[in-house]
């Protein structure tokens, strides 16, 4: 399996495989050594059959559609119903199942290109998606990674991609408990037993869900859709290490984002071991009242786009006099 490196300009490094256009590995030099900042497998073979959907790109839709069934202009659109009566990122040969294309390698710059087949996963298609990555270093203190999502269709369908990588800003050697988080959400999606939103957005105030200050992840088990302003300016949600040492934000334009704590990893990963951040629409969209989301049709095509900066925290910048 093919496997493309981005390089900046302070020696980061990304690796993304050709399979699921899949980020394996987020390195970092910091105070003489590297740090991997994402979960993954050390070797392109075991993504082949990985269930986690480790740091791929996911859809054509991501997180769950109810009954894996939605109206499209007056007719059912009956999807693959791969998590129990529902449907999940697309399905088992979703995006993070296919052979993606090279379109464009150079040392900071990397598109892909795939295209899912008319009726794959249930999605009216065929549908053309493609993928660009921009890794790069706007200060001495940060490394941003900008992604492109992009993709059209001969008939109208329905389209919400994200980026699936769970983060471990610690190296990956213990949970992510001891990582402080912030969203700035004041809402969240209320779900049911089957994490299919009852259509309620409820006021975190209050409850176990209220990040809008910096605060200890802990034991809080998400997996929960937050209401974000959906401005690539304005960070949707910022994680810092244990250590204090780093800091990523993430941001985005859509209008959610998909908090996941990463409850159900198993071997040879370890519960928690990473959080995912996944913007997106809210889940189960067409099938809610007033929750934000588009059907693509033809000569209208989809564009997404995230932000990811990472940090270098100075931890004596507050003590110096």
């Amino acid at each position: 399996m093919k496997q493309f490196s981005l390089i900046n300009q302070h020696g980061d490094e990304l690796v993304v495989l050709a399979q699921g256009a899949i980020l394996q590995r987020w390195s970092t030099a910091l105070a003489g050594a590297r740090r991997e900042l994402i979960l993954g497998y050390p070797a392109p073979a075991y993504y082949r059959q990985d269930p986690f959907y480790l740091g791929a790109v996911v859809g054509p839709y991501a997180n769950r559609i109810g009954g894996g069934c939605f109206m499209l202009d007056q007719q059912l659109v009956q999807l693959e119903q791969n998590e129990g009566a529902q449907h999940l990122h697309g399905g088992s040969i979703g995006l993070h199942r296919l052979l993606w294309q090279l379109q464009e390698h150079s040392s900071d710059r990397l598109v892909l290109v795939a295209e899912v087949p008319d009726g794959q996963g249930g999605y009216p298609g065929p549908i053309t998606f493609r993928i660009h990555y921009q890794f790069t270093a706007p200060n001495t203190q940060q490394t941003e990674l900008q992604v492109t999502l992009e993709a059209s269709s001969s008939r109208a369908t329905l389209i919400g991609p994200t980026l699936h990588p769970y983060f471990n800003l610690a190296g990956g050697v213990a949970d992510v408990n001891a990582h402080q988080l912030q969203l700035a959400a004041a809402h969240y999606a209320v779900v049911d037993e089957h994490c299919i939103p009852t259509g309620e957005l409820r006021k975190v105030q209050g409850t176990a869900f209220d990040f809008q200050q910096p605060r200890l992840l802990a034991d809080t088990r998400l997996d929960h859709n937050f209401v974000v302003h959906g401005h690539l300016q304005q960070a949707a949600a910022v994680l810092l290490s244990p250590q204090g040492d780093l800091a990523l934000s993430v941001s985005s334009d859509y209008p959610g984002l998909q908090v996941y704590s990463g409850d159900h990893l198993n071997s040879p990963f370890l519960p928690r071991q990473g959080i995912c951040l996944e913007p997106q629409f809210f889940p189960d969209s067409p099938n809610q009242k007033g929750f934000p989301f588009h059907f693509t049709r033809p000569g209208q095509p989809f564009v997404a786009k995230m932000r990811y900066v990472l940090s270098r925290v100075d931890r004596h910048a507050d003590t110096q006099a």
